[in-house]
């Protein structure tokens, strides 16, 4: 961030200038205490005065010397000492507006310097802290800003190139497959590894559009999505049957990547089936508030043991992604999602979506 050279000049004398400031509370309390005890003569609360208000003064010192020590960059230290001349300067004023207001009732204001001097140093204090905390906040912000920004770059980059090279892959060895009058026993791994790697690169896109945040969850009809994906399904799973029970007009907060949520769930339901006609189930349920999906099947179920680390899977593991990445969508809409077994065989996953709040 750009700091015009006045405000860069007094940045670099952020510390000694609010030592400064430390100093002349510690001044300005010395000589109200001996005011006070040529008044008073020599008392206890006149000296717990003395001792609240070098206290403060010597917070502000120490504000100083942390300063000075500090790593912030000239825009964070100038905005430290900001919030702390704003802190000291608004607390003082607010005495002084409550002293002149009492004043202007024609009520009688006992010895003010006390109080001015413990707000203008307190509000200074606090207003430092609270400085020092957003400037880290600040640039915090400006480090992820510019994290995103390179993971972004990175991803684009890669998925480009690792998916041309996948695509290559996969041309050549539907080449070699055609020339062939058998199956060659070597080209199906080929085949498998190079569709497994284009699905990761696909799944990796649907991530990088989250965590890059220009993809907020917006108002979307999830049964549209859902209809097609079920569609996809029955085009690549011709032994598979699919019963659909879905509502229309189902809007939740999502995006366009929650068509990757009922993909992965679909195709697990008919690849981890243990017979040659799966049958999979999909409905969904409106609720006040939430959106229901269940995608049902009457395969060999999941085993008790797995199903506690499920939804832990790493993202980049391999039989896991799917869910992980399902996982990871349905957190960033603020949803979730669950398992079970289903009766007498199979399993019932449910994802749940929250509705759109009411206009």
């Amino acid at each position: 961030m750009d700091v015009p050279a006045w405000e860069r000049r007094l940045a670099g004398r952020a510390p000694s200038l609010i030592a400064i400031l430390g100093g002349a509370v510690a001044v300005v309390s010395l000589a109200n205490f001996f005011r006070d005890v040529e008044t008073l003569g020599m008392r206890l609360f006149p000296a717990v005065s003395l001792g609240v208000c070098l206290l403060l003064s010597v917070g502000l010192l120490g504000l100083s010397h942390w300063l000075a020590d500090s790593d912030l960059p000239v825009a964070g230290t100038w905005t430290v000492v900001r919030w702390c001349l704003g802190g000291m300067i608004g607390f003082v004023a607010l005495a002084a507006l409550t002293v002149g207001l009492r004043l202007a009732e024609g009520r009688v204001v006992g010895e003010a310097a006390f109080t001015l001097i413990v707000m203008g140093s307190g509000g200074g204090i606090g207003g430092g802290v609270a400085g020092v905390y957003y400037a880290r906040a600040t640039r915090t912000a400006r480090e992820a800003d510019h994290r995103r920004d390179a993971l972004v770059f990175l991803n684009s980059h890669l998925r480009h190139n690792v998916l041309n090279a996948a695509q290559v892959i996969q041309g050549y060895t539907t080449l070699l497959a055609q020339r062939r009058d058998e199956p060659d026993e070597f080209l199906a791994p080929i085949e498998r590894r190079s569709d497994a790697i284009a699905s990761l690169i696909d799944d990796m896109k649907q991530l990088a559009d989250l965590f890059s945040g220009e993809h907020a969850p917006v108002p979307t009809d999830v049964s549209t999505v859902l209809l097609r994906e079920v569609e996809d399904a029955r085009s690549t799973h011709e032994t598979a049957t699919f019963e659909v029970d879905v509502p229309s007009e189902l809007y939740v907060m999502a995006t366009g990547a929650a068509s990757a949520v009922f993909a992965n769930l679909l195709q697990n339901a008919v690849q981890h089936h243990d017979g040659p006609e799966p049958t999979v189930t999909v409905t969904a349920e409106r609720h006040p508030r939430t959106v229901t999906v269940h995608i049902v099947d009457d395969g060999p179920g999941i085993r008790d043991d797995v199903k506690e680390h499920l939804f832990g899977s790493a993202i980049e593991s391999g039989e896991g992604r799917g869910i992980a990445l399902v996982k990871t969508l349905m957190n960033h809409y603020g949803g979730d999602v669950s398992v079970r077994d289903n009766d007498p065989r199979g399993t019932e996953v449910t994802v749940e979506f929250r509705r759109p709040p009411p206009e």
